[in-house]
């Protein structure tokens, strides 16, 4: 027998509004009063169902036919349309097998390894801080990093520092584009405006996206007509299974991203919608770094308010890496032994995931558990207070990274920050060996200090982002 979503009391266009206003407020009281599942009515729209039991949640995840991604509309569509972390059914079956081989097995190595050169870099700028400190926005500087990293492994050339920059100029407008507010869960049919800064910031985003599928198209038909001139020069004739390498017959083929979707072009299975590997490249310029970024940041805040802490971390480094002359680059063979790195970052994801809910449509009438869900419904999978749910972790708001040496993350349903099922990020191995080495290199050998309120005001946009970075005062360590 199917239950009807039990509601909460107060008007469903005041319940919207709260939504609309404070999201995290409203999810954090929802989650506290209702055990599994809770409908809030919207005039003018299929309710807003908010999925409070973990379980249901990843029930949720687990059948995209019947919950499917929200497509991108809007202002989002001016950046990117059909990206595979927007698009669903054989679209996205089609560009996530063409694209996986780009985020497993080698390349998880590649990009941690990355990492560690770029945090190196990064250190060695930090190293010429005089013992008074410096101020710097912590995330600004976390943005520039994880955007070099990830354009290089995932497209194949780093943006350099000032393209970083711009980007994290373009993301801030995109933020303040895309904040949650009241107009959110307004009724379908009322008139939006895009502000005209935004517009300029998506067009910079595509026409990067553009300018880097240009260079790569050149760069690949170079290497194919160089490979085509030494097949022929020595009598043979050059097959694709050596065509973008080194030019020598079983050398490792290039796995990044983009190279693999511009091979695809040539399959005759394949079929790309228009613009797609551009809504693809431009979707993973900021997928590909705007998480890892965020999550970096809150990282560094939880270690500055939790000293005890950050001086594991730090002797681990230190322990790991190595000190003064016998110090070395961080790489990915050592993730393993950065336990305590690896701990703080996985807690501070439960307490402030970037990704803060996740959010899917139904797609008619479906059952879900014992409850009917009512077509069109707008389902919320928070992240956000399920995380913080006393009913399954103790001392849900304190942050203490020794919870995960009693329990395994992966073994905890309530523990989604890289959501689950079918759609579950593609990127989960690159951040979490990446972030763990960037977190150990950085404390190992700097005070980072962050003021205590400095993420009192944090944006709701489709990412949990500060409204005006992340201030800091970064020293080194004496």
């Amino acid at each position: 027998m199917q239950h009807r979503i039990p509601q909460p009391p107060e008007a469903g266009l005041l319940n919207a509004v709260r939504f609309g206003t404070d999201p995290f407020r409203f999810l954090e009281g929802v989650q506290g009063r209702f055990d599994s599942i809770t409908a809030v009515p919207i005039p003018g729209r299929a309710p807003l169902v908010v999925v409070t039991d973990p379980d249901l949640a990843h029930e949720v995840l687990s059948r995209p036919p019947e919950f499917r991604r929200v497509a991108a509309q809007g202002s989002a569509s001016m950046i990117a349309e059909q990206g595979v972390v927007q698009s669903d059914g054989p679209l996205w079956r089609q560009q996530r097998g063409i694209m996986r081989p780009a985020f497993v097995g080698r390349q998880v190595r590649e990009y941690a390894n990355t990492v560690g050169h770029r945090v190196e870099e990064l250190a060695e700028e930090w190293a010429d801080i005089g013992a008074d400190g410096e101020h710097r926005n912590l995330h600004a500087e976390m943005t520039t990093l994880t955007i070099r990293v990830a354009s290089e492994i995932l497209l194949g050339e780093d943006i350099g520092h000032d393209r970083a920059a711009d980007f994290y100029e373009w993301m801030a407008v995109a933020g303040r584009e895309f904040e949650f507010s009241p107009t959110t869960v307004s009724p379908a049919w009322l008139p939006t405006r895009t502000d005209p800064e935004f517009s300029e910031a998506a067009e910079g985003i595509r026409g990067l996206a553009e300018e880097i599928i240009e260079r790569r198209r050149e760069t690949l038909a170079a290497e194919s007509e160089a490979e085509d001139e030494r097949g022929g020069e020595n009598g043979t004739e050059s097959g694709d299974d050596t065509r973008g390498g080194s030019g020598t017959a079983g050398a490792k083929q290039p796995q990044d991203m983009l190279t693999l979707l511009l091979r695809a072009e040539d399959d005759p299975e394949v079929e790309y919608p228009p613009n797609q590997i551009r809504d693809e490249v431009a979707t993973f310029l900021i997928a590909g770094h705007e998480t890892t970024a965020l999550s970096l940041s809150y990282t560094m805040s939880l270690l500055s308010w939790n000293p005890e802490v950050r001086e594991q971390v730090r002797e681990e480094a230190k322990q790991v890496f190595g000190v003064g002359e016998s110090a070395r680059t961080p790489e990915y063979d050592d993730v393993a032994d950065l336990t305590h790195a690896d701990r703080a970052y996985r807690e501070s994801l439960r307490l402030y995931p970037p990704a803060w809910a996740t959010f899917r449509q139904a797609t008619g009438d479906v059952r879900l558990g014992e409850f009917r869900v009512e077509e069109g419904s707008a389902i919320v999978l928070p992240q956000w207070s399920i995380q913080r749910d006393r009913r399954y972790f103790e001392n849900p708001t304190e942050f203490d990274p020794s919870r995960w040496e009693r329990r395994s993350p992966n073994a905890v349903s309530a523990y989604f920050p890289f959501a689950s099922g079918p759609h579950a990020c593609i990127g989960q191995q690159f951040a979490l060996s990446g972030a763990t080495l960037a977190v150990s290199r950085l404390t190992r050998d700097f005070e980072v200090e962050i003021p205590e309120d400095a993420l009192s005001d944090l944006r709701p946009t489709p990412t949990l982002r500060p409204a005006e970075g992340v201030p800091a005062t970064i020293r080194p360590v004496e």
